[in-house]
């Protein structure tokens, strides 16, 4: 089975991709941060380099759609620059502090939180196990679920990899926590113990608690977190907000590749949350320690407390521990709590050191060498605030050398999808399906684990969905249609096959789907 893409977003999400050296960690809290902070002229000059080098990266050519930086210290008001528009479209409103982004993995951070408060309360224990929610559930050799907690799985430990869960919740369906039980025996694989980042855990939390406790994850952040912290744009049903902005990929001369917001179904416990900057100023400050009427500030100390040490090296930022939702990374002379978020067209980051009271987030439309800006940016922020002697990074250079970097990432994006057209597999893309072939595909094809893909026609075009996500098909060779995300993606095979003349089956890639009806 070749994910690629599922594999790359999944490293980009932990800030780094994860080169695992793990030993565990203990689970004691962190004290409490010493009453001391960054001065605030040290703050603001951090701030202004930041400020600075995203404006100047902002007036490059393929710079994100929509951009913005939040930056906090502890007692003051957030200091927010956005700018941009919800699209690439030059006619489309444009981006301000309230604008919802899509933050993917960072909402593993408020998951995280999520689960130390429910602990606390006694709603629902860290230390319950996969056999106390799932004890009919058949692991493979040599798992054992009753020794699985969900600390250990919210810090990326468990001993398990279950691709149809991964895949299918991040890029096909909402899959019902019902259904966990029948995907965990059917699709389930051991792998070795240690750190190994990967979204399981936060999906495994999430249907958990729905079925002890007959709440949805997404209610619960609501109800515990968003609604006393004050957070309003901020959620994980898009829909119930305006201003969402799309999803971009940056194709050089061929300009963007553009999507639309994720979809309800689609945003899962691992990586399914929209905050505004303004939110996410608030969330920062709650992250310091300051008081507020969410949670309380021991467990916004035991979420950050370090579970495993694991050596996560990034093309900016190195890590070198993994907490409930917080990677743990030295900067300077401190440990910074950090994650990304990374999706098809957006990426986004965000880190805060307790120990100084300052804090930073980013947030972009576009997936083209942004998931390395949000890095510098945090990076130069928590470097300048520590010494003032630091000289400030010239924005016009570095812009100057992030466009050229930009255009040359693109030339080898679209250089890898013409490649892939060129390929003799797809016989010149020459053929057309008579309007007899086209008829003979419609239908419901499965697959045991993934799901269905449901073949229909809309006009001359074959398209097929999958859970929420409709594609059209483009035809290739007799029975071949190739089959892609956007256009700045290198297309993948899709070939229905024939029994007596009859169509009974399709491959997707190396996926084998049956038809059933």
């Amino acid at each position: 089975m070749r994910r690629p893409l599922l594999t790359l977003l999944l490293a980009a999400s932990v800030l780094a991709a994860p080169a695992v050296a793990a030993q565990p960690l203990p689970q004691a809290a962190a004290a409490a941060p010493a009453p001391i902070s960054a001065s605030e002229a040290d703050f603001r000059r951090a701030a202004d380099a930041v400020f600075g080098l995203a404006r100047a990266v902002a007036d490059q050519p393929g710079a994100p759609p929509a951009l913005s930086v939040v930056v906090v210290r502890r007692g003051r008001a957030p200091l927010i620059w956005t700018h941009g528009r919800l699209s690439s479209d030059p006619a489309s409103p444009a981006a301000d502090d309230d604008t919802p982004f899509y933050i993917a993995s960072q909402t593993k951070a408020f998951v995280g939180l999520l689960a130390v408060k429910l602990d606390a309360e006694g709603v629902f224990p860290l230390d319950r196990t996969l056999a106390d929610i799932w004890p009919d559930v058949t692991f493979p050799p040599g798992v054992d679920p009753a020794a699985i907690t969900f600390r250990r799985l919210l810090s990326h430990q468990g001993p398990i990899e279950n691709e149809a869960l991964s895949f299918r919740t991040a890029y096909s369906d909402r899959v019902p926590s019902a259904d966990y039980a029948r995907l965990l025996s059917t699709g389930s694989e051991a792998r070795a113990p240690g750190f190994d980042y990967s979204n399981l855990g936060y999906l495994l939390y999430g249907a958990a608690l729905e079925l002890k406790t007959g709440r949805d994850w997404r209610d619960w952040l609501d109800q515990a977190l968003f609604r006393p912290a004050g957070m309003t744009r901020s959620g994980a049903r898009p829909s119930q907000f305006d201003g969402v902005p799309a999803y971009h990929r940056w194709m050089g001369a061929r300009g963007w590749d553009v999507f639309p917001g994720k979809p309800d179904d689609l945003m899962h416990a691992a990586g399914g949350l929209v905050v505004s900057p303004n939110d996410m100023g608030r969330w920062l400050v709650i992250q310091l320690g300051e008081a507020n009427d969410a949670v309380r500030p021991e467990w916004v100390r035991e979420a950050q407390t370090p579970q495993v040490a694991a050596d996560i090296q990034g093309d900016v930022i190195a890590c070198q521990g993994y907490a409930l939702g917080w990677n743990v990374c030295r900067l300077g002379a401190v440990d910074i709590r950090a994650h990304g978020g990374s999706y098809t067209g957006m990426r986004s980051a965000m880190a805060v050191s307790p120990e100084l009271g300052v804090g930073i987030a980013v947030f972009s439309t576009s997936d083209s060498l942004t998931g390395g800006l949000g890095q510098t940016l945090v990076q130069t922020f928590f470097e300048t605030v520590q010494d003032p002697g630091r000289a400030a990074p010239d924005p016009e250079a570095y812009a100057t050398q992030y466009a050229g970097r930009l255009a040359d990432f693109a030339a080898r994006r679209m250089a890898r999808v013409d490649a892939r057209r060129a390929e003799a597999q797809w016989g010149g893309w020459t053929w057309r399906p008579s309007a007899a072939d086209r008829a003979a595909y419609v239908g419901r094809y499965r697959h045991p684990t993934l799901g269905d893909h449901v073949v229909s026609l809309r006009g001359e075009t074959v398209l097929t969905r999958r859970g929420v996500v409709e594609r059209p098909l483009e035809p290739a060779a007799p029975d071949l249609f190739a089959i892609a995300d956007g256009l700045a993606d290198p297309p993948t095979s899709f070939r229905f096959e024939r029994t007596d003349g009859r169509v009974t089956a399709l491959i997707h890639d190396e996926d084998r789907f049956e038809r059933i009806d």
